[in-house]
Protein backbone atom coordinates (compact mmCIF):
# COMPACT_ATOMS: atom_id res chain seq x y z
CA UNK A 1 0.00 0.00 0.00
CA UNK A 2 1.49 3.44 -0.69
CA UNK A 3 0.40 6.78 -0.22
CA UNK A 4 1.55 9.35 -2.44
CA UNK A 5 2.14 12.77 -1.77
CA UNK A 6 2.87 15.18 -4.58
CA UNK A 7 5.35 18.04 -3.75
CA UNK A 8 5.89 21.32 -5.69
CA UNK A 9 8.15 21.19 -9.12
CA UNK A 10 10.67 18.83 -8.01
CA UNK A 11 10.17 15.71 -5.81
CA UNK A 12 6.91 13.63 -4.61
CA UNK A 13 6.95 11.94 -1.00
CA UNK A 14 5.66 8.53 -1.10
CA UNK A 15 5.15 6.82 1.65
CA UNK A 16 4.90 2.95 2.17
CA UNK A 17 4.32 0.22 4.84
CA UNK A 18 4.84 -3.52 5.53
CA UNK A 19 1.87 -5.34 5.32
CA UNK A 20 -0.92 -4.46 7.71
CA UNK A 21 -4.48 -5.59 8.68
CA UNK A 22 -7.29 -3.73 6.22
CA UNK A 23 -8.46 -1.81 9.09
CA UNK A 24 -5.29 -0.34 8.92
CA UNK A 25 -5.22 0.37 4.88
CA UNK A 26 -5.46 4.04 4.65
CA UNK A 27 -7.05 3.80 0.78
CA UNK A 28 -6.91 7.62 -0.10
CA UNK A 29 -4.09 8.08 -3.02
CA UNK A 30 -3.24 11.85 -3.97
CA UNK A 31 -3.29 13.07 -7.59
CA UNK A 32 -0.09 13.35 -9.14
CA UNK A 33 1.30 15.60 -11.27
CA UNK A 34 4.32 18.03 -11.88
CA UNK A 35 3.37 21.29 -10.55
CA UNK A 36 5.24 24.10 -12.35
CA UNK A 37 5.06 27.76 -11.56
CA UNK A 38 5.55 30.04 -14.20
CA UNK A 39 8.05 32.94 -12.32
CA UNK A 40 7.62 36.65 -13.55
CA UNK A 41 8.96 39.35 -11.18
CA UNK A 42 5.68 40.92 -10.24
CA UNK A 43 6.23 43.63 -7.66
CA UNK A 44 3.64 45.41 -5.80
CA UNK A 45 3.86 48.97 -4.69
CA UNK A 46 4.81 50.04 -1.28
CA UNK A 47 1.87 52.72 0.00
CA UNK A 48 4.47 53.59 2.33
CA UNK A 49 6.27 55.33 -0.19
CA UNK A 50 3.23 57.57 -1.15
CA UNK A 51 3.66 59.17 2.63
CA UNK A 52 6.14 61.89 3.07
CA UNK A 53 7.12 60.80 6.95
CA UNK A 54 7.92 57.08 5.48
CA UNK A 55 11.78 55.61 4.96
CA UNK A 56 12.88 54.38 1.77
CA UNK A 57 15.11 51.96 2.80
CA UNK A 58 17.11 51.08 -0.25
CA UNK A 59 17.17 53.60 -3.52
CA UNK A 60 19.03 51.38 -5.62
CA UNK A 61 15.80 48.64 -4.68
CA UNK A 62 13.65 51.28 -5.79
CA UNK A 63 15.27 52.23 -8.83
CA UNK A 64 15.26 48.40 -9.48
CA UNK A 65 11.94 47.97 -9.17
CA UNK A 66 10.67 51.43 -11.26
CA UNK A 67 12.76 50.17 -14.21
CA UNK A 68 12.06 48.82 -17.60
CA UNK A 69 12.73 45.77 -16.83
CA UNK A 70 9.50 45.13 -14.23
CA UNK A 71 7.34 45.24 -17.61
CA UNK A 72 6.52 42.64 -19.59
CA UNK A 73 8.73 41.44 -22.49
CA UNK A 74 6.18 43.26 -24.92
CA UNK A 75 6.71 46.46 -26.87
CA UNK A 76 6.17 49.94 -25.33
CA UNK A 77 3.09 51.75 -25.51
CA UNK A 78 2.42 55.06 -24.37
CA UNK A 79 -1.36 54.31 -24.82
CA UNK A 80 -1.79 51.00 -23.56
CA UNK A 81 -4.02 50.54 -20.92
CA UNK A 82 -2.60 51.48 -17.31
CA UNK A 83 0.77 52.99 -19.32
CA UNK A 84 -0.42 56.82 -18.06
CA UNK A 85 -1.15 55.51 -13.93
CA UNK A 86 2.21 53.42 -14.11
CA UNK A 87 4.69 56.55 -15.42
CA UNK A 88 2.58 58.33 -12.74
CA UNK A 89 3.48 55.41 -9.66
CA UNK A 90 7.16 55.53 -10.93
CA UNK A 91 7.65 59.39 -11.41
CA UNK A 92 6.40 59.10 -7.77
CA UNK A 93 8.89 56.55 -6.69
CA UNK A 94 11.89 57.88 -8.21
CA UNK A 95 10.93 61.57 -6.30
CA UNK A 96 10.42 59.88 -3.41
CA UNK A 97 14.05 57.69 -3.09
CA UNK A 98 15.89 60.68 -4.55
CA UNK A 99 14.76 62.60 -1.88
CA UNK A 100 17.59 62.97 0.74
CA UNK A 101 15.53 64.64 2.86
CA UNK A 102 12.60 61.99 3.44
CA UNK A 103 12.23 61.94 7.44
CA UNK A 104 13.24 58.08 7.94
CA UNK A 105 16.57 58.51 6.09
CA UNK A 106 17.18 61.62 8.52
CA UNK A 107 15.51 59.91 11.92
CA UNK A 108 17.21 56.78 13.13
CA UNK A 109 15.92 55.53 16.75
CA UNK A 110 18.61 55.99 19.45
CA UNK A 111 20.23 52.45 20.71
CA UNK A 112 19.20 53.03 24.00
CA UNK A 113 16.78 54.07 26.55
CA UNK A 114 16.22 58.06 26.99
CA UNK A 115 15.06 59.72 29.38
CA UNK A 116 12.12 62.30 29.12
CA UNK A 117 14.45 65.18 29.10
CA UNK A 118 16.51 63.51 26.33
CA UNK A 119 13.41 62.70 23.93
CA UNK A 120 12.60 66.50 24.56
CA UNK A 121 15.99 67.45 22.89
CA UNK A 122 15.86 65.30 20.54
CA UNK A 123 12.70 65.78 18.99
CA UNK A 124 13.73 70.11 19.17
CA UNK A 125 16.45 68.51 17.12
CA UNK A 126 14.14 67.53 14.33
CA UNK A 127 11.12 70.33 15.00
CA UNK A 128 10.27 70.69 11.57
CA UNK A 129 8.84 67.27 11.61
CA UNK A 130 5.35 67.95 12.69
CA UNK A 131 4.50 64.11 14.02
CA UNK A 132 8.24 63.79 15.32
CA UNK A 133 6.99 60.38 17.69
CA UNK A 134 5.01 59.00 14.76
CA UNK A 135 8.36 58.94 12.63
CA UNK A 136 10.18 57.58 15.38
CA UNK A 137 7.71 55.14 16.34
CA UNK A 138 8.23 54.20 11.90
CA UNK A 139 11.51 54.11 12.37
CA UNK A 140 11.65 51.74 15.27
CA UNK A 141 9.38 49.11 14.01
CA UNK A 142 11.85 48.96 10.33
CA UNK A 143 14.99 48.89 13.04
CA UNK A 144 13.75 46.33 14.99
CA UNK A 145 14.19 48.44 17.69
CA UNK A 146 14.80 46.81 21.32
CA UNK A 147 11.51 47.03 23.29
CA UNK A 148 13.09 48.85 25.97
CA UNK A 149 14.00 52.30 24.31
CA UNK A 150 10.61 52.05 22.34
CA UNK A 151 9.05 52.16 25.82
CA UNK A 152 11.18 54.94 27.14
CA UNK A 153 9.46 56.99 24.26
CA UNK A 154 6.06 55.88 25.20
CA UNK A 155 6.84 56.69 28.90
CA UNK A 156 8.60 60.28 27.85
CA UNK A 157 5.08 61.11 25.94
CA UNK A 158 2.73 59.52 28.82
CA UNK A 159 4.75 61.93 31.48
CA UNK A 160 4.64 64.75 28.66
CA UNK A 161 0.48 64.77 27.49
CA UNK A 162 -0.92 62.66 30.20
CA UNK A 163 -2.08 59.81 27.48
CA UNK A 164 -1.24 58.03 24.83
CA UNK A 165 -2.87 57.65 21.89
CA UNK A 166 -4.64 54.87 20.37
CA UNK A 167 -1.72 54.98 16.94
CA UNK A 168 1.31 54.82 19.62
CA UNK A 169 -0.36 52.25 21.42
CA UNK A 170 -0.80 50.09 18.34
CA UNK A 171 3.07 50.84 17.10
CA UNK A 172 5.04 50.08 20.33
CA UNK A 173 2.33 46.57 20.64
CA UNK A 174 4.18 45.92 16.81
CA UNK A 175 7.62 46.58 18.39
CA UNK A 176 6.67 44.05 21.47
CA UNK A 177 4.92 41.30 19.23
CA UNK A 178 7.75 41.26 17.15
CA UNK A 179 10.30 40.37 19.97
CA UNK A 180 7.64 38.64 22.16
CA UNK A 181 7.56 40.52 25.13
CA UNK A 182 4.59 38.57 26.89
CA UNK A 183 4.61 41.03 30.02
CA UNK A 184 4.66 43.61 27.85
CA UNK A 185 2.07 42.81 25.36
CA UNK A 186 -0.25 41.75 28.21
CA UNK A 187 0.16 44.70 29.60
CA UNK A 188 -0.80 47.11 26.74
CA UNK A 189 -3.75 44.79 26.05
CA UNK A 190 -4.82 45.53 29.58
CA UNK A 191 -4.60 49.57 28.84
CA UNK A 192 -6.36 49.09 25.38
CA UNK A 193 -9.05 47.42 27.12
CA UNK A 194 -9.58 49.65 29.63
CA UNK A 195 -9.68 52.68 27.78
CA UNK A 196 -11.17 51.63 24.44
CA UNK A 197 -14.79 49.05 24.02
CA UNK A 198 -13.39 48.00 20.32
CA UNK A 199 -10.33 47.74 18.37
CA UNK A 200 -9.08 47.52 14.95
CA UNK A 201 -9.03 44.45 13.13
CA UNK A 202 -4.90 45.01 12.64
CA UNK A 203 -4.93 45.52 16.58
CA UNK A 204 -6.97 42.33 17.67
CA UNK A 205 -4.61 40.52 15.11
CA UNK A 206 -1.55 41.61 16.70
CA UNK A 207 -2.68 40.59 20.30
CA UNK A 208 -3.83 37.14 19.24
CA UNK A 209 -0.46 36.90 17.68
CA UNK A 210 1.01 38.20 20.32
CA UNK A 211 -0.87 35.94 23.31
CA UNK A 212 -0.76 32.79 21.53
CA UNK A 213 2.04 31.58 22.98
CA UNK A 214 1.58 32.88 26.71
CA UNK A 215 0.15 31.45 29.84
CA UNK A 216 -3.19 34.01 28.24
CA UNK A 217 -3.18 31.81 25.58
CA UNK A 218 -6.96 31.68 25.65
CA UNK A 219 -7.68 35.01 26.02
CA UNK A 220 -6.60 34.90 21.89
CA UNK A 221 -10.27 32.97 21.59
CA UNK A 222 -12.14 35.86 23.05
CA UNK A 223 -10.22 38.38 20.89
CA UNK A 224 -11.30 36.00 17.89
CA UNK A 225 -14.83 36.39 18.46
CA UNK A 226 -14.52 39.77 19.24
CA UNK A 227 -12.65 40.50 15.57
CA UNK A 228 -15.31 38.63 14.10
CA UNK A 229 -17.32 41.57 14.86
CA UNK A 230 -15.69 44.28 13.92
CA UNK A 231 -13.77 43.17 10.39
CA UNK A 232 -13.19 39.78 8.17
CA UNK A 233 -11.27 37.03 10.42
CA UNK A 234 -8.43 35.87 8.44
CA UNK A 235 -6.75 32.70 8.25
CA UNK A 236 -3.92 34.24 10.97
CA UNK A 237 -6.03 34.62 13.39
CA UNK A 238 -7.11 30.91 13.38
CA UNK A 239 -3.53 30.00 12.62
CA UNK A 240 -2.10 31.64 15.95
CA UNK A 241 -5.44 30.55 18.27
CA UNK A 242 -4.48 26.81 16.83
CA UNK A 243 -1.19 27.49 17.62
CA UNK A 244 -1.86 28.53 20.95
CA UNK A 245 -4.47 25.53 22.01
CA UNK A 246 -1.80 22.92 20.80
CA UNK A 247 1.13 24.90 22.63
CA UNK A 248 -0.89 23.82 25.58
CA UNK A 249 -1.78 20.73 24.48
CA UNK A 250 -5.50 21.70 24.04
CA UNK A 251 -5.42 19.22 20.39
CA UNK A 252 -9.36 18.49 20.68
CA UNK A 253 -9.91 22.21 20.53
CA UNK A 254 -7.48 22.80 17.60
CA UNK A 255 -9.08 20.56 15.60
CA UNK A 256 -12.47 22.71 16.13
CA UNK A 257 -11.02 25.47 15.29
CA UNK A 258 -9.59 24.33 12.32
CA UNK A 259 -13.33 22.89 11.05
CA UNK A 260 -14.89 25.97 11.85
CA UNK A 261 -12.06 27.92 9.81
CA UNK A 262 -13.00 25.43 7.22
CA UNK A 263 -16.72 26.69 7.62
CA UNK A 264 -16.20 30.16 7.11
CA UNK A 265 -14.61 28.79 4.03
CA UNK A 266 -10.93 30.27 5.06
CA UNK A 267 -8.06 28.06 3.74
CA UNK A 268 -5.71 26.78 6.37
CA UNK A 269 -2.04 28.08 5.69
CA UNK A 270 0.06 25.22 5.18
CA UNK A 271 2.52 26.45 8.64
CA UNK A 272 -1.15 25.79 10.52
CA UNK A 273 -1.65 22.42 8.90
CA UNK A 274 2.35 21.55 9.52
CA UNK A 275 1.60 22.03 13.44
CA UNK A 276 -0.97 19.39 13.60
CA UNK A 277 1.09 16.68 12.27
CA UNK A 278 3.94 18.01 14.78
CA UNK A 279 2.15 18.24 17.48
CA UNK A 280 0.19 14.80 16.92
CA UNK A 281 3.35 12.86 17.11
CA UNK A 282 3.38 10.18 18.16
CA UNK A 283 0.68 8.97 17.31
CA UNK A 284 -1.04 7.17 20.69
CA UNK A 285 -4.60 7.93 20.10
CA UNK A 286 -6.87 6.81 17.40
CA UNK A 287 -9.41 9.89 16.97
CA UNK A 288 -6.44 12.71 17.02
CA UNK A 289 -4.81 10.00 13.77
CA UNK A 290 -8.73 9.88 12.15
CA UNK A 291 -8.46 13.57 12.22
CA UNK A 292 -5.41 14.23 11.00
CA UNK A 293 -5.94 11.88 8.07
CA UNK A 294 -8.66 13.78 7.26
CA UNK A 295 -6.47 17.17 7.14
CA UNK A 296 -5.18 14.85 4.54
CA UNK A 297 -8.42 13.86 2.63
CA UNK A 298 -8.58 18.17 2.66
CA UNK A 299 -5.28 18.38 1.50
CA UNK A 300 -6.23 15.80 -1.43
CA UNK A 301 -10.01 17.15 -2.28
CA UNK A 302 -8.76 20.82 -2.63
CA UNK A 303 -5.72 19.99 -4.51
CA UNK A 304 -3.68 21.96 -1.99
CA UNK A 305 0.02 20.80 -2.23
CA UNK A 306 2.39 20.47 0.67
CA UNK A 307 5.69 22.60 0.66
CA UNK A 308 8.80 20.65 1.66
CA UNK A 309 8.80 21.31 5.25
CA UNK A 310 4.83 20.02 5.36
CA UNK A 311 5.75 17.29 3.58
CA UNK A 312 8.58 15.94 5.79
CA UNK A 313 6.01 16.99 8.75
CA UNK A 314 3.79 14.44 7.51
CA UNK A 315 6.56 12.01 6.73
CA UNK A 316 7.65 11.84 10.20
CA UNK A 317 3.95 11.50 11.42
CA UNK A 318 3.62 8.15 9.15
CA UNK A 319 6.64 7.36 10.66
CA UNK A 320 5.54 7.78 14.36
CA UNK A 321 2.25 5.29 14.51
CA UNK A 322 2.67 2.40 16.07
CA UNK A 323 2.72 -1.22 14.51
CA UNK A 324 2.39 0.03 10.94
CA UNK A 325 5.94 0.72 10.02
CA UNK A 326 5.36 3.61 8.03
CA UNK A 327 8.89 4.66 6.02
CA UNK A 328 9.02 7.79 3.86
CA UNK A 329 11.15 7.90 1.01
CA UNK A 330 11.89 10.63 -1.66
CA UNK A 331 11.82 9.62 -5.14
CA UNK A 332 11.23 11.39 -8.46
CA UNK A 333 7.95 10.54 -10.73
CA UNK A 334 7.47 9.35 -14.54
CA UNK A 335 4.82 10.03 -16.77
CA UNK A 336 3.44 6.22 -15.76
CA UNK A 337 1.77 7.65 -12.95
CA UNK A 338 3.91 4.36 -11.26
CA UNK A 339 6.11 5.16 -8.15
CA UNK A 340 9.15 3.73 -8.52
CA UNK A 341 10.08 3.15 -4.74
CA UNK A 342 6.42 0.62 -3.99
CA UNK A 343 5.37 0.47 -7.59
CA UNK A 344 1.48 2.01 -6.97
CA UNK A 345 -0.14 3.99 -9.52
CA UNK A 346 -1.27 7.36 -8.22
CA UNK A 347 -4.87 8.31 -9.04
CA UNK A 348 -5.49 9.49 -12.10
CA UNK A 349 -6.48 13.90 -12.63
CA UNK A 350 -8.88 12.94 -15.09
CA UNK A 351 -12.58 12.45 -14.62
CA UNK A 352 -14.45 9.54 -14.83
CA UNK A 353 -17.66 9.35 -16.31
CA UNK A 354 -19.59 9.20 -13.39
CA UNK A 355 -17.46 12.17 -12.11
CA UNK A 356 -18.24 14.36 -15.12
CA UNK A 357 -21.82 13.74 -15.41
CA UNK A 358 -21.97 15.33 -11.79
CA UNK A 359 -19.81 17.95 -12.54
CA UNK A 360 -21.81 18.86 -15.16
CA UNK A 361 -25.59 18.63 -13.26
CA UNK A 362 -23.91 20.81 -10.33
CA UNK A 363 -22.92 23.72 -12.77
CA UNK A 364 -26.07 23.60 -14.48
CA UNK A 365 -27.77 23.06 -11.62
CA UNK A 366 -25.97 26.19 -9.41
CA UNK A 367 -24.31 28.48 -12.24
CA UNK A 368 -26.42 27.96 -15.24
CA UNK A 369 -29.88 27.98 -13.81
CA UNK A 370 -29.21 29.34 -10.69
CA UNK A 371 -31.67 30.71 -8.60
CA UNK A 372 -33.86 33.16 -9.45
CA UNK A 373 -33.23 36.08 -6.36
CA UNK A 374 -35.68 38.54 -7.78
CA UNK A 375 -38.64 35.96 -7.20
CA UNK A 376 -37.17 34.79 -3.98
CA UNK A 377 -36.93 38.41 -2.57
CA UNK A 378 -39.82 39.74 -3.70
CA UNK A 379 -43.78 40.35 -2.20
CA UNK A 380 -46.17 38.18 -3.58
CA UNK A 381 -48.66 40.10 -6.13
CA UNK A 382 -52.21 38.72 -6.36
CA UNK A 383 -53.56 40.04 -9.42
CA UNK A 384 -57.91 39.99 -9.24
Amino acid sequence: MGFFLPIRNWVFQTLTSLPVSTKQNFTAVYRCFTSTTLCRWAESIDPKTFHPEIKIKDSSMMKKKTGKNRFSPKPFSAFAAGSSKMRAICNTNNAVANDSSSPLNIVSPPDIPLSAKEWEKLKEEYQHFKKFENVMFESMITNHSPVDVAKSLLVAMAKRDGDIEYNYLVMYLTICVFHKDIEEIYDIYNIMKAKYKSLEASAYSLLIKGLSDSPHWKETLVLLEKVKKVSFHSKQNYGDCIEGALLNQERNLAFELFHEMVAENLTPALTTMKLFFDFCQPVKDDHLKNKCIDILYYLRDHQIYPDKSLMLSIKQWFESIPRENWKGNLTSMNNSRQCPSCGHFLEDINLSEEEYINVKEKIKRDVIEGTDVFRNTSPQVSLN
